[in-house]
């Protein structure tokens, strides 16, 4: 890799234009000319979208693009995270072909190492997954990693991983080849162009400002890696993306070091060993990262750090151990400088929740050339389809809380975040950075009763707690872990008793108007046009009829309704009522922070309310479906009889002000009747067994209701063209996939996620959701199989590489007549 571009490759394209004025408009401008921002402008054009202007505050590539370390990977943790590496490979193999661009392209594949049971877990997770997705990876033997990459030594390693279709590339000057193939399909392309703020009005992008004038659009993609947050910031545009250092050094030439030699990716040892002309790159994932401000960074091209050995020298000694010739190696260069990196870990793509048609793709977590080329095309699709051709749930943008964006936070998450890349992906793995942001009402008073607090979108919320005498914290492992013989007994609670949960991290939006009513009715699927105190499940579609959100709709009154949706969402929810009430005579309000959750769920959750409340609580008083404000201990609350859990069940929606008040009530009256606390992996359990369908997971933007079992939240016979409804009729009847419920056959055999089921043998679909299912005594969830596969048959789930017979139905194993929540 060398460490600038070669500036002779853009001026072959462009250079004529590089001086040249900038046109005073232009549909799409691209700001930012990395690899993603250049693979986003040759996608659009690929598409017929030539009307496209790209700006480059310095040079192509001169952002973090040029010092990456060029690494590609065919496996990633999910399927679409998976197809958007390997078409990275694909491109990157005929890139040179294309544009007569050398990128140095070398499918040399690659070794994971595992030092521990757990990694070696992981790897053979990631070897099933290889398998389903068509890819091709083997588990080798350490002795085998050795023959592979004759230079390493064995000490130490359990297992491994050879993914053989892997490669590396010169980054430069694949971006640079994107640059050239965007240009001549009708891309303009301008360097030395700095954007100073982007225009917009009631919502909507109308421009850019920039360092030679400004330039009227329609849309913007902001792919200006690090620099991306504070842009949009100015605009009112919250974006978690936050810099570190990222380090890398390289021998001088050594025996042995040939274009031949796989990349060694040592993950317990935070490093990764690639060959680069005859000698060898060591890059670092240290899990004690350097944050570093924009403000620091500083905006010039090419911006590099002081060699930082002192940092790097855990990280040197482990790699000596792999490779024990680095220990008499000379260095010529050590490259210290800054990569951009996201809370999650996973980068952001998509429309901003604040401003329409301002599309982001930046935040790639030090995986810019991973994911260029596939997040490139997928925004370009993205954009002309208006709607993603992907499943994008773990990549939206607006999966995050706009607190989240905060540079205090950021700053602490991402000294964790950088090392999360290689670090262990335990299911159920928390952040140990940047915690107690947002708590609910109730926060101490779950500590003090045995909590063990998870993070989701910045809430700190009871995943389960601990039993008398253990410890409240997490002991991660691919099995049963240390929570679950807790989480039986909240489940337990449930189903037989009753359970009590805080879910104040709901997301809580009022709608309010003469159009309340209208714009429900644009936005849901279901028909909101209620009753007084009536509540229902609907599913919220995009324009290509894929599932944005589902939730609850609310009627309070003729012009007001609540709409309830998951604590991830938050961002979301709100972004699609405030663009539909824009210009109507209704507003949208979240009232997510006013208000607690409390959820008493169980056969005696009836018995309990009665004893803290003076208002009736039977069938008659209380029907299913039902909302309406009742007194409970010495407060008020909004109390809605539906569940989550599969049982009688009761959601009050407290003023936080008074929520300590009610809970302690609801604690000292339920003593006698068992209750107990219980958490989101006790719900996650429960809503497992009854087959209710998880966001983000069995449904997503690009899922169809129909094929997930949702067609009962559709009303196409509601007056209201809702949302996505076109899209729908176009698609008629044609279904690729139909969602189906499983249970494992082995009681000791866990889901992780994405295992691939299998009918007589042969593939036909994979698990999109699991959990324990404690009533049943084995693992249980849904699935998407394709639609022609007859349910009845020979089914099994490879967990792991292992095949585990499992049974399969259309209908939940778990009173699918919800008998039990009605009565």
């Amino acid at each position: 890799m060398e460490r600038l571009v070669d500036k002779a490759l853009t001026a072959r394209s462009f250079s004529a234009e590089v001086a040249s004025p900038l046109p005073p408009r232009s549909r799409t401008v691209i700001i930012g000319g990395g690899i993603v921002g250049c693979s986003t402008a040759y996608h659009l054009a690929a598409n017929g979208d030539t009307d496209v202007l790209l700006v480059e505050h310095n040079a192509i590539t001169s952002g973090t693009t040029w010092h990456a370390a060029g690494l590609t990977s065919s496996i990633r943790s999910t399927p679409a995270l998976t197809e958007l590496a390997y078409y990275g490979i694909e491109t990157y193999q005929r890139l040179e072909a294309a544009s007569g661009v050398d990128v140095s392209f070398n499918q040399c594949g690659s070794i994971s190492l595992a030092r521990t049971r757990g990694r070696s877990d992981e790897l053979r997770y990631s070897a099933a997954l290889a398998r389903q997705m068509g890819r091709t990876a083997e588990l080798i033997s350490p002795a085998q990693v050795t023959e592979l990459f004759p230079l390493a030594a064995a000490d130490g390693i359990l297992s491994a991983l050879h993914q053989p279709e892997d490669a590396h590339v010169n980054p430069g000057h694949a971006a640079a080849a994107l640059a050239k193939l965007a240009h001549e399909r009708g891309v303009q392309i301008r360097e030395g162009v700095e954007v100073t703020r982007i225009t917009h009005d009631q919502g909507v992008v109308t421009g850019v400002d920039t360092s030679l004038g400004h330039v009227e659009c329609e849309r913007i993609v902001l792919a200006a890696g690090l620099w991306s947050r504070d842009l949009a910031a100015r605009s009112g545009v919250a974006l978690p993306v936050y810099a570190a250092e990222h380090m890398h050094v390289r021998t001088s030439p050594l025996p042995g070091a040939h274009p031949g030699l796989p990349v060694l990716r040592d993950l317990d040892g935070y490093l990764y060993v690639r060959h680069e002309q005859g000698r060898l790159l060591i890059g670092a994932f240290e899990p004690d990262g350097i944050p570093r401000t924009v403000s620091g960074i500083g905006t010039a091209g090419f911006i590099e750090f002081p060699p930082n050995w002192e940092h790097f020298a855990p990280v040197r000694r482990l790699a000596e151990e792999r490779v024990p010739l680095l220990r008499t190696a000379a260095y010529d260069r050590f490259l210290n400088a800054p990569e951009s990196f996201t809370p999650d870990g996973n980068f952001c793509l998509g429309e901003s929740a604040e401003l329409r048609n301002f599309y982001v793709a930046a935040g790639f977590n030090s995986q810019g050339i991973i994911y260029g080329p596939g997040a490139g095309r997928a925004l370009a699709e993205w954009i002309v389809g208006g709607g993603p051709s992907f499943d994008s749930s773990a990549v939206d943008v607006q999966r995050f809380a706009r607190v989240q964006h905060n540079r205090r936070y950021l700053h602490a998450r991402t000294k964790e975040a950088l090392g999360r890349l290689y670090a262990m992906h335990w299911p159920h793995l928390q952040p140990a950075t940047a915690r107690n942001v947002r708590r609910s009402p109730l926060h101490e008073r779950l500590v003090a009763a045995g909590a063990c607090m998870g993070e989701r979108a910045g809430w700190e919320r009871a995943d389960w707690y601990a039993l008398s005498g253990s410890p409240a914290r997490y002991e991660y492992s691919y099995g049963k872990q240390n929570w679950f013989e807790s989480v039986r007994e909240e489940h337990r609670a449930a189903r037989e008793g009753v359970a009590l949960f805080d879910l104040s991290s709901f997301t809580k939006a009022e709608v309010a108007g003469s159009d309340a009513l209208d714009v429900l009715q644009r936005l849901c699927t279901a028909n909101a046009d209620l009753p007084f105190g009536r509540l229902r499940y609907t599913l919220m579609l995009n324009d290509s009829g894929g599932i944005e959100l589902d939730g609850t709709v609310v009627r309070l009154d003729t012009d007001r309704f609540w709409v309830i949706t998951p604590a991830a969402s938050q961002t979301k929810t709100m972004a699609l009522l405030q663009r539909l009430t824009r210009g109507r005579a209704a507003a949208a309000f979240d009232a997510t922070s006013a208000y607690a959750t409390i959820a008493v769920m169980g056969p005696y959750s009836r018995e309990l309310m009665g004893r803290v409340s003076p208002a009736g609580w039977t069938d008659e008083d209380h029907p299913f479906a039902q909302a309406r404000e009742v007194e409970v201990a010495d407060g008020l609350a909004l109390a809605l009889r539906v569940s989550f859990v599969g049982e009688l069940g009761f959601e009050l929606y407290v003023p936080s002000d008074q929520a300590v008040n009610v809970y302690d009530a609801l604690i000292d009256a339920g003593q006698d009747l068992g209750l107990r606390h219980a958490g989101y992996l006790a719900l996650d359990s429960l809503r497992s067994e009854k087959g209710y369908r998880h966001l983000g997971h069995d449904i997503g933007p690009h899922g169809d209701p129909y094929e997930a079992g949702l067609g009962f939240a559709v009303s196409m016979r509601k007056e209201t063209e809702f949302v996505g409804k076109a899209a729908l009729q176009r698609r008629g009847d044609a279904r690729r996939r139909q969602a189906v419920h499983l249970a494992l056959r082995d009681p000791d055999t866990v889901f992780v996620h994405n295992e691939t089921i299998f009918r007589n043998g042969v593939q036909v679909g994979r698990v999109t959701s699991g959990s324990y299912g404690y009533t049943l005594g084995r693992a249980c969830g849904i699935g998407l199989i394709d639609a022609d596969v007859p349910v009845e048959g020979d089914f099994s789930v490879d967990c792991g590489g292992v095949r585990v017979a499992a049974d399969i139905s259309l209908r939940p194993f778990f009173d699918p007549d919800s008998t039990r929540m009605k009565g």
